[in-house]
């Protein structure tokens, strides 16, 4: 059966507008929220299709203080009814206590084990499914110690699997500090219409006592011939959030554009 592989031409540009770009140590980073999300865009298979795979990879990474060693093992399965995922990281890191030319990396000063379990689960054989994500962060010689994240809830597919939405909470504990709890809203929108056009849409609300995450990632396509289409894209994440009770509401906000032609070179 032919095969397909698309090429993004390379005029394609990006805007970009960003207002008070700035990190806070009081609002966890975007990429652990987006660990939470991401599981939930895989889709159930159609039929009696089924997928599983294991995969085993390290890594080493040095400069001229520290070296680091990292073992990775991921897990996934995947049909009609189950999408089941496990992740496991094991990282250590060792420092310099060298002098010169001389390097020793023989102190150890980071030991953190990362594993992360997701589940997307139809209920019966009705456009319900639930879904449960749950991820243990533990390294003894760091200060935060542990952190563990554990969300659950349920959601629908409409229009014959064109748009799925979900809702759930989830609990966040990370050592010396005050257990959080946080609501999150998601849906994926995949739906053609006018036969040339196709939308595509990611988005999510994150929210918690003391911050706001949205973001929609939308695109657009329209297929201007069998082996040519005109496609663009626009991103927009804002982030609200409080450092402190006695500070004011800080606002982050991104938007990017990026226009381009995809070509269809074909294949078999």
């Amino acid at each position: 059966m032919p095969t397909k592989s698309f090429l993004l031409f390379a005029f394609s540009f990006a805007i970009l507008f960003l207002n008070n770009p700035r990190n806070s140590l009081a609002i966890e980073s975007r990429s652990q929220r987006e660990a939470v999300i991401a599981p939930r865009a895989k889709k159930f298979f159609k039929g009696n299709r089924a997928k599983q795979y294991i995969s085993l990879t390290g890594n080493y990474s040095s400069n001229n203080s520290s070296r680091t060693y990292q073992a990775n093992c991921r897990y996934l399965y995947q049909n009609w009814r189950f999408i089941n995922e496990l992740n496991f990281d094991h990282e250590v890191k060792y420092a310099d206590r060298g002098s010169g030319k001389k390097k020793l990396f023989d102190v150890k000063y980071s030991e953190l084990y990362d594993k992360t379990f997701s589940s997307k689960i139809r209920l019966f054989s009705t456009k319900f499914y639930g879904i449960f994500y749950h991820r243990l962060i533990y390294d003894d010689m760091s200060s935060f110690y542990y952190d563990h994240r554990t969300a659950g809830g349920i959601g629908y597919i409409f229009f014959n699997d064109k748009l799925e939405v979900d809702f759930s909470t989830a609990s966040r504990v990370v050592k010396d500090i005050a257990p959080k709890t946080d609501y999150i809203m998601s849906w994926r929108l995949n739906h053609k219409f006018l036969d040339n056009f196709t939308i595509n849409q990611r988005s999510y609300f994150f929210i918690d006592k003391n911050s706001l995450d949205v973001e929609f990632k939308t695109s657009l396509s329209y297929r201007l011939n069998q082996k040519l289409s005109f496609e663009i894209r626009h991103n927009f994440e804002k982030r609200r959030y409080r450092d402190l009770p006695s500070k004011p509401l800080i606002n982050d906000v991104s938007r990017s554009i990026n226009v381009g032609l995809i070509f269809d070179l074909g294949g078999e």
